[in-house]
């Protein structure tokens, strides 16, 4: 257990008024004592705790910090069940949960913006559920100095508003965030040192890909088959040697989308097979992943993943799920390829 004494001493005195001397004065020893306690050179004795925290109207717990530090491992439980769940995709067990914490700890920031994340990508048809979102990150932007914090609210604030068909507002909270040009990550990648700089800039490669992936879906111009193409052909790029880790899960996506908008075309049935073979490989990879892994493509050599602290907003693994997205009553435009070998074959793979 991390005792703050120093740090708790100091801003004690400072929400007090007081000085060093005064608090001498009542304890009957030299104020220089006292410096020493606030600059960690030393501890008081323990027969004088109780008269600290006395002076200072507060219990010695408080005092030494113990109430926060019990406070802070009770959260982070809270936060590991959450990642826990949402790992699974049992997101609304996680939002239970969440509002359990938000219960025990009403007045915790980084709380709220576990609840309002989790309460955002829920897997639901549900509006109403956007305007809680803005009501806890409101509350945040109001109310918090941490900056990260702060930045994440801004992005579910926009998010949110945003989906409530409000791009006013949603417009005027995305102009109080910083540029790229003055993101952290672009700031770091710039006066790392080079031994840290190397594979910071590769796993900045990752948020640059993530990105990529949200731009071109909202290049509405481009035709679909194109932007998916593209997405597709930066990610064989970035992972060459032909291991994706999570993005994985990103290329099947990419490689169903196409193979649905192929089976609407004219002979177009080598493309459909492609898209659905690469989707059951990468699907396969995507569950194979147990764990810590590290990436050996050229370009992310050595970035290390973890798929244990991954979320997701659905339960089941990717196989279940296009297993099931290829035989629902949504996929009828494969209606023309069931009985072929290699369809029977991507979906035994599947299953």
């Amino acid at each position: 257990m991390n005792i703050t004494l120093d740090k708790n001493l100091q801003q004690l005195r400072r929400e007090k008024g007081c000085t060093q001397e005064e608090l001498a004065e009542f304890l009957s020893i030299s104020s220089q004592a006292v410096s020493k306690w606030e600059r960690a050179e030393g501890f008081p004795d323990i027969t004088l705790l109780p008269k600290i925290a006395a002076f200072y109207n507060v219990s010695v717990d408080d005092l030494l910090g113990v109430g926060e530090i019990r406070k802070r491992e009770r959260i982070d439980w809270y936060f590991a069940e959450n990642l826990k769940l949402q790992n699974v995709g049992k997101m609304p067990e996680a939002v239970a949960l969440l509002r359990e914490a938000l219960k025990e700890f009403p007045n915790e920031h980084s709380v709220m913006a576990e609840l309002a994340h989790a309460i955002f990508y829920q897997n639901i048809d549900d509006t109403e559920r956007y305007k809680e979102v803005i009501e806890l990150m409101e509350r945040v932007l109001r109310e918090s100095t941490n900056q990260s914090l702060r930045d994440r609210a801004v992005q579910l604030l926009c998010y949110s508003y945003n989906y409530l068909g409000d791009s006013e507002k949603a417009k005027e909270y995305a102009e109080t965030a910083s540029s790229i040009d003055c993101s952290n990550q672009l700031l770091l990648s710039n006066i790392l040192k080079e031994e840290e700089r190397e594979i910071f800039n590769k796993e900045l490669i990752t948020v640059l890909t993530d990105y990529i992936g949200l731009f071109t879906y909202k290049l509405d111009s481009i035709p679909w088959e194109k932007r998916h193409e593209f997405y597709l052909k930066i990610l064989e790029k970035i992972f060459d040697d032909g291991f994706y880790g999570f993005y994985a899960t990103c290329a099947a996506e990419r490689h169903y989308f196409l193979a649905r908008i192929y089976a609407g075309w004219e002979n177009r049935e080598e493309k459909v097979r492609y898209h659905l073979e690469q989707l059951v490989r990468l699907a396969k990879q995507y569950d194979s992943l147990d764990g810590e892994y590290t990436y050996t493509s050229t370009f992310m050599k050595g970035v290390k993943g973890n798929s244990k602290q991954v979320t997701k907003n659905v339960e089941g693994t990717e196989c279940e799920q296009y297993l099931k997205a290829l035989t629902d009553d949504d996929s009828r435009m494969f209606d023309r390829f069931r009985e072929t070998d290699w369809f029977k074959a991507v979906v035994k793979s599947l299953e």
